[in-house]
């Protein structure tokens, strides 16, 4: 926790940009530093989000077609379990790392997991052998929540404060249109078949070969002391306090009340996408997979767009932005809850192989599929935003966003443990998202509903 004098002076909500004139660096702007389009937050926002493109949007685009593409949830399930697993140490150790090594070397290095994953599951398909796929779950775990704890922070930290919504917009726009590319040309090379089963091998090539180029790209990447904003406000997101001393702020975060009451959201905000992909899987074709995967990330797209804009109006107060938005959101996951245990209790008596030639069955299972996606992608968004409120100096958005992603890891790695078992019920996990959810709902409210009072989580200002 900051230090009392900090605590006295300072907001939790970082639209005050005083807090970027704290510590060692100059509290004048760099009015002697030119101002560089290549090293502005646009480009740099749009930089980390060609790297999420390449890595998880590609990775999200085979496992939002069920099981990683393949026929069987099943090994997939398993693998990716391992996955989040490995990404709950490396997430909450993301800070630390990071502070180590600098943004840039933590998002190249945080990229070089992913294609070995790739590479697994079309060695499984070709040759039925397993043992890519675990050893990639190991390195794209090991990786991955490092890619995933910086990339947020970069998206959260290096633009105005004013502009967070656009910029989150921005970012995840570019992971949904890896999902979208993925999604194109699976439809592409698997449109002629109505059969179910596995995604093509070429399919998985062309993935491979994308996400080998992530790691490049991630080298383009300015640290934040080489950011210029147009206001010429410095950026302060590191601090260089040594590996101990950054886990016991960590720790000293993960503390906080406000913090703590957002863990059950967090969590249960990767924990159902495996229950819908596994789902996904068993029920559709091939192409109609593809066609899901490349229409809900469209979706995606326009759904932060339009709730950046939201959050980012000064229409409404901030605290009604907040609330609005969040319940909301939660109310339509609740919706699709309840939709989704009619369509489990139908499927499970009579299991269906959905083809888009199957008229209104189909129509009805591919609506519940996109509006779980279209409330996945933006729990995620209203998240990161809300966290965001939370900072007291912006070397806590690393520490924030890397609790948040830490959270989602282990969320996801429950999902997919749970989802690997071949004689588990559905209706099992989907008891447990309906608990999940009213438990997240109802705890998350306990901060929502002080985003933008006059009182500051403990600190009167």
């Amino acid at each position: 926790m900051a230090s009392p004098q900090v605590l006295e002076r300072t907001p939790s909500s970082l639209d005050d940009e005083k807090l970027h004139t704290s510590g060692s660096v100059s509290p004048e702007p760099f009015e002697d530093r030119k101002y560089s389009v290549f090293r502005s937050p646009f480009v740099q926002v749009n930089i980390v989000g060609a790297c999420a493109f390449l890595s998880p949007g590609l990775w999200n685009s085979m496992n939002t077609l069920g099981a990683g593409g393949g026929q069987s949830p099943f090994l997939a399930n398993a693998a990716n379990s391992i996955v989040f697993g490995l990404m709950v140490l490396t997430c909450l150790l993301g800070s630390s790392i990071t502070d180590r090594i600098g943004y840039r070397w933590a998002l190249c290095l945080g990229a070089v997991g992913y294609a070995p994953y790739a590479g697994g599951l079309v060695l499984n398909k070709n040759s039925g052998a397993s043992w890519l796929v675990y050893l990639g779950s190991v390195t794209c775990g090991l990786s991955a929540g490092l890619f995933w704890s910086v990339e947020g922070a970069i998206a959260l930290g290096y633009p105005e404060p004013e502009k967070r919504g656009f910029y989150l917009a921005v970012w995840l726009a570019w992971r949904n249109a890896g999902q979208i590319l993925g999604g194109a040309i699976t439809l592409g090379l698997n449109a002629q078949g109505s059969g179910v089963g596995s995604i093509s091998s070429v399919t998985y090539y062309v993935f491979i070969a994308l996400q080998a180029v992530a790691p490049v790209v991630a080298i383009l990447l300015s640290n934040p002391h080489q950011v210029t904003r147009k206001s010429r406000q410095p950026l302060q997101m590191t601090n260089h306090i040594g590996f101990f001393a950054e886990m016991r702020e960590m720790g000293r975060l993960l503390a906080r009340s406000e913090v703590l009451w957002l863990v059950p959201v967090s969590f249960m905000a990767q924990y159902t996408s495996p229950y819908i992909n596994s789902w996904f899987s068993l029920y559709f074709t091939v192409r109609a997979r593809a066609l899901g995967a490349f229409v809900n990330a469209c979706f995606g797209v326009l759904i932060n767009f339009a709730l950046g804009a939201f959050l980012d109006s000064n229409r409404l107060s901030k605290k009604i932005r907040a609330r609005i938005s969040f319940c909301f959101i939660m109310a339509c996951l609740g919706g699709v809850w309840i939709w989704a245990t009619v369509l489990q209790l139908e499927f499970i008596d009579d299991p269906p192989k959905l083809d888009w030639s199957d008229g209104t069955r189909f129509g009805r299972g591919l609506a519940m599929y996109l509006l779980f996606y279209s409330t996945y992608y933006a729990i995620q968004n209203q998240l990161y935003w809300s966290l965001s409120q939370l900072a007291r100096h912006p070397t806590e958005l690393l520490r924030l966003s890397s609790f948040l992603r830490g959270m989602e890891s282990a969320g996801s790695a429950v999902g997919y443990g749970i989802s690997a078992a071949k004689q588990l019920l559905f209706t099992v996990p989907l008891g447990i998202n309906f608990g999940l959810w009213g438990v997240a709902f109802s705890t998350a409210l306990m901060t929502i509903w002080r985003i933008g009072t006059s009182i500051n989580y403990g600190v009167k200002k």
